[in-house]
């Protein structure tokens, strides 16, 4: 009976990747109708962002997992690191194939990520923000950092809006000085709010280094790194 939006997003990815891998129209197809799905269609019920969690009708549910902050791919709350993984989404299949409202809606959910995430007072963005778009988890995880700085370039390739530049830059500061282990090499996966370090764990089981490294990827697929 459950029904989330992790599982439909990385099919999302999925679809995408192998579009490109095989030429055949059906995966972008596929890719397209999760994104109307979810990123236009369900993110109506919950202020135009995406929500993780449904009930089998796909009505929201605002209950599941509800101050369990234990459970990594089943997360309470908007996931600010969602929003901008969908914005990726959006822009990679804008780029397998051209349609404008895909990439005003990538600019919405990135804007809404940054207004809603970005930590004001120690920098970073937080793990996730409650339905009255308050911090509700506000530890640091190092695949939101990656997938939003990820989205932020993308976005500044397309449209060109220096807000978009300026935030890749000042996530990538901010993973630099705190995140990334420049002795042992990787990335901590969690730290606090402050940048403390909250245990040794880096590329944990389920996420390795997937979301570092494919970030990196995507910033050199879009190209302009000089700038």
């Amino acid at each position: 009976p459950y029904r989330g939006q992790n599982a439909n997003m990385h099919m999302c990815e999925a679809c995408l990747a192998a579009h490109v891998a095989t030429g055949d129209a059906v995966y972008l197809e596929r890719a397209q109708l999760l994104i109307e799905r979810f990123v236009f269609g369900l993110a109506r019920q919950s202020q135009d962002l995406v929500w993780e969690h449904y009930r089998q009708d796909w009505s929201l549910d605002h209950d599941y997992n509800r101050g369990n902050r234990d459970n990594i791919f089943k997360p309470w709350g908007f996931q600010t690191g969602h929003q901008t993984e969908w914005a990726k989404l959006l822009l990679i299949a804008h780029a397998q194939e051209s349609r404008p409202a895909y990439v005003t809606r990538a600019a919405e959910l990135q804007d809404a990520a940054w207004q809603h995430g970005w930590d004001a007072l120690y920098g970073g963005l937080i793990y996730g923000f409650d339905p009255d778009l308050r911090p509700y988890d506000t530890d640091k995880y190092f695949w939101v950092q990656a997938e939003s700085f990820a989205s932020a370039w993308r976005l500044w390739r397309v449209t060109g809006e220096e807000r978009f530049r300026q935030q890749y830059h000042a996530i990538w500061a901010w993973s630099w000085a705190h995140l990334v282990d420049h002795h042992h090499g990787a990335w901590f996966r969690i730290l606090a709010a402050d940048g403390s370090k909250l245990e040794d764990t880096k590329s944990p089981a389920g996420k390795v280094d997937y979301h570092t490294m494919g970030a990196c990827w995507d910033v050199m697929e879009a190209g302009g790194l000089r700038e």
